[in-house]
């Protein structure tokens, strides 16, 4: 039967859904979720998705949201991210895009060491994607210029170890790359080993290592 409408399509749900006919709501929700996907309505899309729990889709869906971040520097669809809840452990990506978004909501709060705390873990737990890795370091520089001290020698160590274990990745500097993008990855890779640095000799300084001289 042609589902015309998204009215139709929840009637159809409903029904469904009183007769425990799993699999005809998840085809539903698949066909109205490639719909929405089709017309560029990602929120709607993941929307569908989630009521059926279909993880590939999601994952799917949740890189586009990545993407579109990487590109234009803003989430789209902040009411769904937000709200999310525990939906986003469907998928790692999802739970990815849901609590970088928890650290941006922190940051702007001005809750420097909880957004730096959760920053971190992001990379440490390898819950970041690794294309997405330069783009949390670069968020890092915040921080780590900050008057106060967020994140002590063991954190920049890890951070440190975090950028050189992502420039040795071969696909990082890969010569198939634009060469102005390879230029531009060089110059946040300086500007991450300067902060990195400065942060490491205060953090040391601060923790009481060494006495300043």
């Amino acid at each position: 039967m042609p589902i015309e409408t998204e009215r139709k399509a929840y009637k159809l749900l409903n029904v469904c859904e009183k007769r425990n006919m799993s699999e005809q709501v998840k085809s539903i929700c698949k066909v109205m979720g490639m719909r929405c996907m089709k017309n560029k309505r990602l929120g709607a899309a993941l929307s569908w998705f989630l009521r059926s729990k279909d993880v590939a889709f999601a994952t799917v869906i949740a890189e586009k949201f990545l993407s579109e971040y990487n590109e234009h520097g803003v989430f789209s669809n902040l009411d769904l991210i937000d709200n999310l809840g525990s939906s986003m452990l469907i998928s790692s990506r999802l739970t990815f895009l849901a609590k970088y978004r928890e650290y941006h909501k922190l940051y702007q709060e001005r809750e420097m060491f909880a957004a730096g705390s959760l920053l971190l873990s992001l990379l440490t737990s390898r819950l970041a994607p690794r294309e997405f890795w330069i783009t949390l370091l670069k968020d890092a520089i915040t921080l780590l210029e900050a008057r106060e001290c967020i994140y002590g020698s063991k954190e920049t160590f890890e951070l440190m170890h975090s950028l050189e274990e992502l420039t040795k990745d071969r696909k990082f500097l890969s010569p198939d790359k634009d060469s102005d993008d390879i230029s531009d990855l060089r110059e946040t890779i300086d500007l991450l080993n300067l902060s990195l640095t400065r942060n490491l000799a205060r953090s040391i300084v601060i923790e009481g290592v060494v006495k300043p001289s």
